[in-house]
């Protein structure tokens, strides 16, 4: 850890150039979160929907328009609702900065392992005016386990799932590792899954175990999930059974608001 501002390695990207200060912000962000003030909200029944702060972690390059009130460049929002025995997921996820805009959806059986089922679509946009601003495609897993995709039109094989491991999403994450968390403990090598990052590119070999504890910023329980072609990404899931932060190469996600009961 940093003695300056005592954040974990992991997430700690707190630079002297940024104002205001990173860690600042994630403390600032998680302390404003309430867990219990969205737990019996409005929403449909069963509907579960986290609000994350996307933070970069180098700030230089980023262009935030002249705005130093925060160093938020943008936001995730999760949601999911269950019905029988599937989960479905709508993400949207959005970079003010870099006019990145994405939203997917998927469906997962209700299982730990939250597995990929049925048809899944995603629409990615940004902010250049051209034939290259946007971009929908879809996809589904064959009989055979065989990811295919369908952009414009054409169907392209984006590879096949090792039968011994189960596929999810990368966004499904937020509910595999608190549902796994146990398990993943008690495991002294972690556990192998698949990963479909973005619903897009197959990452068939990779594991989420255990990293360590710790009592600062909050009591929190780390994880790492490591894999062939994967970026290494570090999650942090609090003392309520929420993923807190989410450290990634690129960025953090630290978690704002939380709407409806875990089920």
């Amino acid at each position: 850890m940093n003695d300056s501002n005592s954040l974990h390695w992991s997430f700690d990207y707190n630079y002297g150039a940024q104002t205001p200060q990173f860690a600042q912000e994630l403390i600032g962000t998680l302390r404003g979160y309430n867990p219990e003030a969205g737990a019996h909200g409005t929403q449909t029944a069963q509907t579960i929907t986290h609000v994350y702060n996307v933070l970069p972690n180098y700030w230089r390059g980023y262009n935030t328009g002249g705005n130093t009130e925060t160093l938020s460049i943008g936001a995730a929002i999760i949601e999911r609702s269950k019905d029988d025995n599937l989960w479905h997921y709508s993400v949207k996820y959005e970079n003010t900065t870099s006019g990145e805009n994405l939203r997917m959806q998927f469906c997962c059986s209700d299982e730990n392992h939250r597995p990929l089922r049925g048809n899944w679509s995603v629409d990615a946009r940004n902010s250049a005016d051209d034939e290259y601003s946007q971009l929908a495609y879809a996809g589904y897993l064959t009989s055979n386990s065989e990811v295919q995709l369908c952009i414009n039109g054409t169907e392209i094989a984006a590879g096949i799932v090792d039968a011994s491991v189960k596929l999810t999403c990368n966004w499904a994450l937020f509910d595999v590792i608190p549902k796994l968390a146990r398990t993943i403990q008690a495991s002294s090598d972690g556990i192998d899954i698949a990963v479909l990052e973005d619903l897009e590119q197959l990452r068939g070999k990779s594991k989420l175990g255990f990293l360590e504890s710790i009592q600062t910023p909050i009591p929190l329980d780390g994880y790492y999930l490591y894999g062939v072609g994967l970026l290494p990404s570090y999650w942090w899931l609090d003392a309520h059974g929420n993923i807190a932060i989410v450290s990634t190469f690129f960025e953090t996600l630290v978690l704002r608001e939380k709407m409806g009961d875990r089920v």
